[in-house]
């Protein structure tokens, strides 16, 4: 079963459908001077994928001809182009055809490193040569795959053409590739976070934090990698990126410090109840991970005025987030964020978590997963301390682990403690606030 099968399924019940919809095979645009390279695309898809449709370019303005002239899902460009630079392509296309998925496929050496950082501003996906056909099949797969966790059309052109749609961070990217080699030091790691001074001041000052309680003052970058690990780091530069790019807000669930608390938090207590289950470290990144990241799509929303005044009047009456939006647009938050994760190329776990943290039970697994540790930690921090955390107990029986709820209560306890000892400046509804 391909993946676009999968997500079909995995999102039927999620759309209010009883049977998967049939998914229209991708349209796909490639731009790149070499026409060799284009022939083997060619002959790659009519193997791997022949019902895909695809158009093949060598140049900037031949393909906004072409895009103008009939739209496409998917567009891999070159960014050492004739004519057109491939970051003015995809700039332009980020203007005018927000909607189309756009990945780089190039190879630093031609492009050079600038220009790739640059490309990183207006690119969703960034692979380089030379790139296997299964790898970049898979990665196309993935992002058109997403489209189902937006069900209209009008969300999904929210999403593309956001002003200030986020970027992947360069010291992230640089995280990324310095992980890559294995003889990366320590020392290497903070040197990369170091270049980026108010990235490194902001880091400096959640690291030193309450929420990490370290035995002593951390100072610099490299004793931050020792100390908390690389994946940690990596996950705080993302995250002060998204929370410090974005508008804050009075609306319940929305403020950017209320968020920040719930989220942090949310993120602890995923990993420790990955772990608490036995599973491996990179499990429990993903948990830590997906559940900083679990409520993302809020900060995406917040560069939506008419998505927020639709929802402002029933959030000040108390209402459930995730249920108005499941009414009003047939999506939540919860797929907006995992939308933009997939097309940052997240691993499938974090996506999935971050998706369906409000309803798990759309996942196709019947064991403990990283979707069940974001779940839970969620529905823990929601309800607060001595209060029953709303998990649906069909879920928590189909997986087998009705009977862990009283242990995890146990690894809740003292983050929930945390979370209602930090001062807040709450909104101010006349009556009770939503979930969040």
């Amino acid at each position: 079963m391909s993946l676009l099968d999968r997500v079909a399924g995995l999102f039927a019940g999620v759309r209010g459908s009883a049977v998967p919809e049939a998914i229209p095979a991708p349209a796909l645009l490639f731009v790149d001077p070499d026409q060799n390279l284009l022939d083997g695309h060619r002959r790659m898809l009519r193997s791997l994928r022949p019902d895909w449709t695809a158009r093949y370019v060598t140049d900037g303005p031949a393909a906004l001809t072409e895009l103008a002239a009939s739209p496409a899902d998917v567009l891999v460009t070159e960014i050492d182009l004739p004519c057109r630079d491939g970051t003015d392509l995809l700039a332009s296309v980020q203007k005018l055809f927000p909607a189309v998925i756009r990945i780089v496929l190039s190879s630093e050496t031609d492009a050079g490193a600038d220009a790739i950082l640059r490309a990183t501003q207006s690119a969703h996906q960034f692979l380089a040569k030379p790139c296997p056909a299964e790898v970049l099949v898979s990665r196309i797969e993935h992002a058109v795959s997403l489209r189902l966790l937006l069900r209209r059309p009008e969300l999904t052109r929210i999403v593309g053409g956001l002003p200030h749609l986020p970027s992947l961070p360069p010291v992230y990217l640089e995280l990324v590739r310095a992980l890559s080699n294995d003889r990366a030091s320590m020392n290497e790691i903070g040197d990369i976070l170091a270049r980026d001074v108010a990235m490194t001041s902001r880091v400096l000052h959640l690291v030193n934090s309450a929420f990490f309680g370290l035995p002593r003052k951390v100072t610099s970058p490299r004793e931050a990698a020792v100390l908390l690990g690389v994946n940690t780091l990596k996950s705080l530069v993302l995250y002060v990126r998204l929370f410090f790019s974005a508008p804050d807000s009075k609306l319940p669930g929305f403020g950017l410090d209320e968020l920040w608390t719930h989220c942090s938090l949310t993120g602890r207590l995923s990993r420790e109840i990955a772990r608490a289950e036995g599973t491996d470290s990179r499990a429990q990144e993903q948990a830590y991970l997906a559940g900083i990241l679990h409520d993302i799509g809020k900060l995406l929303v917040l560069e939506a005025p008419r998505y927020l005044g639709r929802l402002e009047s029933y959030l000040w009456a108390g209402e459930s987030l995730a249920d108005i939006e499941y009414r009003e647009f047939g999506t939540s938050h919860a797929e907006i964020g995992a939308y933009l994760l997939g097309l940052w190329g997240f691993p499938d776990a974090v996506v999935e978590a971050v998706a369906l943290h409000h309803r798990p039970q759309q996942i196709f697994q019947d064991a403990f997963s990283v979707v069940t540790a974001v779940t839970v930690a969620n529905a823990f921090l929601e309800a607060g301390p001595g209060k029953p955390p709303a998990i649906d107990p069909g879920y928590l029986s189909g997986i087998g682990a009705s009977h862990r709820l009283a242990a995890w209560k146990e690894l809740a306890a003292p983050i929930l403690a945390k979370a209602e000892a930090r001062t807040l400046t709450p909104a101010t509804p006349p009556t009770e606030g939503p979930r969040t």
